[in-house]
């Protein structure tokens, strides 16, 4: 009953959803070298269609900053204008695993100058992003992203590649 309850009021914990402990994590994560911007390239949910929200952050240039080895990710998305959504991941004594509100993410493959494929896991939502230090990877690039998918046992047909867009909020 209390883990019913818990579910409804959005509070679940670690142990009702845990992440596989077969998801590889990047092993001597460096977090201070994943500051800067990244363009989103591709992503594989789970579910056979993004969530509204999904639709319009996913495709979105991100930039990352680091704070006591939290990072925070900022995005501008279009929502008929254009808005800026923060996301703080919470660092944990696992490097390249982070916590965020109702979920977490795992650091699953980098290189620091060209690319980066992350797990995450909510309870209701669970997706793998590749983002790009430019506009575009190499085909063996998305091959390594398709292999890493197909491993966690994500459809094949759930992958999706973006071309990466940007705005910039206007100040109120």
């Amino acid at each position: 009953m209390i883990a019913v309850l818990l579910l409804v009021f959005g509070m679940t914990p670690d142990y009702i959803f845990p992440v596989s402990a077969d998801i590889p994590v990047v092993p001597n994560f460096d977090a201070q070298k994943t500051v800067g911007k990244w363009h989103p390239i591709g992503m594989a949910s789970k579910l056979p269609e993004l969530t509204e929200y999904e639709q319009k952050i996913s495709p979105m240039d991100h930039m990352v900053e680091l704070t006591d080895g939290d990072m925070k990710l900022t995005t501008n998305y279009m929502d008929g204008v254009c808005k800026e959504a923060t996301a703080m991941l919470k660092h944990t004594d696992k490097p390249g695993v982070f916590k965020f509100t109702g979920g977490e993410i795992r650091m699953m493959d980098i290189d620091y100058e060209k690319y980066l494929i992350m797990y995450m896991k909510k309870s209701t939502f669970e997706a793998m992003y590749l983002s790009a230090r430019g506009s575009d990877v190499g085909d063996d690039i998305k091959e390594k992203f398709k292999k890493l998918v197909l491993e966690q046992n994500f459809p094949e047909a759930h992958i999706k590649y973006f071309n990466a867009e940007q705005c910039t909020p206007t100040a109120a």
